[in-house]
C-alpha cells in the first residue's frame, strides 16, 4: 500500500513538471477583468471570456509568483492567503506550447478582515456553493456532529471509506493526455475516486461549506510532490492527508487526532511557486 501512496504522489509531480512554462509580456486583452473589491475578504475574482488555456499568477510582495490553472470563459475566485499586504494578480493566456502571454495585471493592497477568510471561500480549485451537491453531502455527513472536530472526523471517514485512487486519471497525466487539470468537486463527489488533488479539493470544500477553515496545500511528502490539507479547529491547524487515508485504508477513525497525517511535509504552499 505504501508503494501505491508513493505512486499517487508521483502523479502530481508529473503534472507539475508538465506545467512548467514561460511567461512573456503583452498588451491587455479585451474581456479580461480582475476584480479586487473583495480583497478585504481574502479573495479576488478573475473573468476571461476566451476559451484559451489560462493561468493566474498571484505574487505577495516581492515573493515568487504562484501560478494556478484558471477555468476559461467563466468567473473564478482566487484566495489571498499570505495575510495583509500587497498582491499582484496576473492573468496569462497560452499562445503556443508552454508559452503564455500576460493579458491583464492588477495590484491591490489587501487588508483582510478575518485571517481565516481565504480558507472559507469557494475558489477555482475548491468549488462549492450553498445548497449544491457538495454542501448537501457535507451537511448529511456532519448531521449529529456537535463540534468542528467531530465534523472533520466525519468528513475524513466518509472520503476515506468511499473513495479510491484514480489510477486511470494518473495514467492519463503521466502519458501527457491531460496537460491542464483543475479539480472539479462535484465530479469527484459523483465518481467516488480521484488523485491527491481531487481528494484534498473535496475535503477542503466540504469543510469550508461547514464554516471550518481548510487549506488545499501542496508541497513534498518525502521526495514526492503532493497535495493535502490543513484544517483549523479551535484555533489550531492539523495536517490531513486523504490520499494517505485512501491508499493506506485508514478507516473509521474515532477522533480528530486519529485523522492527523503521520507523514513529514516540506516546502509547503497553497499553490505552486514558479519564478516568473
Amino acid at each position: 500500500m505504501k508503494r501505491l501512496f508513493r505512486h499517487a504522489c508521483a502523479m502530481l509531480a508529473v503534472l507539475i513538471v508538465m506545467s512548467m512554462f514561460t511567461v512573456v509580456n503583452a498588451s491587455a486583452a479585451n474581456g479580461t477583468t480582475i476584480d479586487t473589491t473583495n480583497a478585504k475578504y481574502g479573495f479576488v475574482t478573475v473573468n476571461y471570456t476566451s476559451n484559451a488555456k489560462l493561468k493566474v499568477g498571484i505574487q505577495y510582495g516581492d515573493n515568487k509568483t504562484s501560478y494556478k490553472n484558471c477555468p476559461s470563459g467563466k468567473t473564478a475566485e482566487f484566495s489571498l492567503d499570505q495575510g495583509n499586504g500587497t498582491y499582484t494578480i496576473t492573468v496569462c493566456e497560452n499562445i503556443s506550447g508552454t508559452t503564455y502571454q500576460v493579458v491583464s495585471r492588477e495590484t491591490v493592497n489587501a487588508k483582510i478582515k478575518n485571517e481565516y477568510a481565504p480558507y472559507l471561500i469557494s475558489t477555482a480549485d475548491v468549488q462549492f456553493a450553498a445548497g449544491d451537491a457538495v454542501s448537501q453531502k457535507a451537511a448529511e455527513i456532519c448531521k449529529g456532529a456537535a463540534t468542528d472536530a467531530e465534523k472533520v472526523t466525519a468528513i475524513y471517514n466518509y472520503i476515506a471509506g468511499h473513495y479510491t485512487y484514480d489510477a486511470k486519471l494518473a495514467d492519463e497525466i503521466t502519458s501527457g493526455k491531460v496537460s491542464k487539470y483543475i479539480p472539479d468537486t462535484n465530479a469527484t463527489l459523483n465518481s467516488s475516486k480521484g488523485i491527491c488533488y481531487d481528494l484534498s479539493s473535496l475535503f477542503a470544500a466540504m469543510c469550508r461549506s461547514q464554516s471550518i477553515p481548510c487549506s488545499l496545500t501542496k508541497g513534498y511528502a518525502g521526495r514526492s510532490y503532493h497535495a493535502w490539507n490543513k484544517v483549523n479547529v479551535d484555533g489550531a491547524w492539523y495536517q490531513i492527508d486523504l490520499t494517505y487515508a485512501v491508499t493506506e485504508r485508514v478507516l473509521n477513525v474515532n477522533s480528530l487526532s486519529d485523522c492527523v497525517s503521520p507523514l513529514h511535509y516540506t516546502q509547503q504552499s497553497d499553490s505552486l511557486a514558479i519564478a516568473a
